[in-house]
């Protein structure tokens, strides 16, 4: 027993010793990788003052009056209400737009932009109907309305309605989602009365 206590101080006295030599001698050990900073993850709501639709560029002017400067890459996503694959050319300036991305350096790389069109309802009587395309004659002055495979229709007493089941005169509700340039996409269209 005495015999393997010794060896056992003995081995324990020599790795000691090679630990002490190899620490003073300079011995690479395995560091931790370098601690990288990640980019920091940013919203950024505003107005989009500029574009450059080649560069993929954004200035954006927040509710603060901040400048920010935005770029884009071939990775980032556009949502444009109405636009089923936008690209950059369909961002335009005075658009309400929210960004989603990452600062780093003080650099803003967005990952998503989504444009924030305004919303608004209508009241009025439906002056012409072409197509998916419509337009509404109300207090204020002619509204241009757009349909597409996302419109929802209300029509009392029929069961599936379609822009089919109205007809010029007809008054209507309508929420619409604005686009910039001036025509508005339905999302809501309900008949309040038919025509006489």
């Amino acid at each position: 027993m005495r015999v393997l206590a010794g060896w056992k101080k003995f081995i324990g006295a020599v790795l000691g010793g090679l630990l002490l030599l190899s620490w003073g001698t300079g011995m690479a050990w395995p560091q931790a990788a370098r601690q990288t900073r990640a980019p920091a993850r940013v919203i950024v709501r505003g107005t989009i003052a500029k574009v450059d639709a080649a560069a993929k560029m954004l200035t954006v002017k927040t509710a603060k009056g901040e400048m920010v400067e935005v770029s884009g890459t071939d990775k980032t996503v556009l949502l444009v209400i109405g636009i089923r694959k936008p690209t950059w050319a369909d961002l335009h300036p005075d658009e309400r737009v929210l960004i989603v991305g990452t600062r780093m350096d003080g650099k803003v790389e967005a990952l998503r932009i989504g444009v924030r069109p305004p919303v608004r309802t209508f009241h009025g009587t439906i002056a012409e109907i072409q197509e998916n395309r419509l337009v509404l004659e109300t207090a204020k002055g002619k509204v241009n309305l757009l349909t597409d495979d996302r419109t929802r229709f209300r029509v009392p007493r029929v069961k599936s309605p379609t822009l089919k089941d109205f007809k010029v005169g007809d008054r209507v509700n309508v929420l619409g989602v604005g686009h910039f340039d001036d025509t508005w996409y339905v999302t809501l269209m309900s008949l309040v009365r038919r025509a006489r």
